[in-house]
């Protein structure tokens, strides 16, 4: 899936989301993707406020494979841990 897919998938889910008042598990389900965003988003103010990095790299999965992971193993552990939150945050919308 290029990025006009990717795009208007998540646009799609986005707006079913609201109209069904779940939007606040968006953030649960992508919850892979917000991790990429949060840790880029603290090493730029880091740098910008104190002018030191938190981290060496900045997203998430560079930083992993920094620290020596292999790229099919961030890869398949950002699988697991996605389907493990669609699964929760699936779970949450059928309980509330």
């Amino acid at each position: 899936m290029g990025d006009v897919g990717a795009l208007s998938f998540g646009a799609t889910l986005a707006v079913i989301a609201l109209i069904l008042g779940k939007s606040f598990l968006l953030l649960i389900i992508g919850g892979v993707f917000v991790a990429e965003i949060f840790t880029s988003l603290i090493q730029l103010l880091s740098k910008k406020y104190t002018g030191k990095k938190i981290m060496k790299v900045a997203p998430l999965h560079l930083y992993l494979q920094h620290k020596g992971w292999h790229e099919t193993t961030i890869v398949f552990r950002g699988w697991l841990a996605t389907i493990a939150l669609a699964v929760f945050g699936l779970w949450l919308a059928f309980i509330s």
